[in-house]
């Protein structure tokens, strides 16, 4: 599964980016969508806001929490 190149949050974290990062794209876990992700405001894979951390989600420019990479 390929994911859009979209901005993201800068406090968005996976497990993929923190051992790959930027290069994340090279593991197959982030390929899968199987790399745990969480937002680093919260330590939690909810952000401030209460909404799920995601790639998609945190590439919402909408979010009260979104703050551009």
């Amino acid at each position: 599964m390929e994911l859009p190149q979209l901005p993201r949050c800068i406090h968005f974290q996976s497990k993929s980016l923190a051992v790959f990062g930027e290069g994340f794209k090279q593991d197959p876990d982030d390929a899968a969508g199987l790399s745990p992700c969480w937002c680093v405001q919260t330590s939690r894979s909810l952000g401030p806001d209460h909404g799920p951390v995601s790639w998609t989600d945190c590439s919402n420019p909408e979010r009260d929490c979104y703050a551009e990479y």
